[in-house]
């Protein structure tokens, strides 16, 4: 699928989009406009454009009261356990965030 492949794409988040394109782009989702089609073949925008929103968040997207909570789940070996635990925490986030973290493609798949 298309969202696997870019999602699979090196340097997805580490190569930088241009500036004006990054810029362009963050203007026309601010203004929730629906002409985005000139951005659709750059991953690169679109990552960047992501990495700047999570920047720009009062707060980490997965808390910073939750954060000894994620990372003890992460150290838990059982698979099935360590996905029981990061729903369990995926519920207590705050609704807005909670909402903001189901709308990521790989939810929660790269939670494992």
């Amino acid at each position: 699928s298309q969202i696997h492949f870019i999602f699979n794409m090196q340097g997805l988040f580490r190569i930088a989009a241009g500036a004006s394109k990054l810029k362009k782009l963050k203007a026309a989702l601010d203004c929730s406009t629906s002409q985005l089609d000139e951005f659709y073949s750059d991953p690169h925008a679109v990552a960047g454009a992501l990495k700047s929103y999570l920047r720009e968040l009062p707060e980490p997207l997965m808390t910073y009261s939750l954060y000894e909570e994620w990372t003890q789940a992460a150290n838990i070996q059982d698979q099935d356990k360590k996905l029981q635990e990061l729903w369990r925490i995926c519920n207590r986030l705050p609704k807005h965030y909670h909402a903001n973290f189901r709308c990521f493609p790989f939810y929660p798949v790269q939670l494992l």
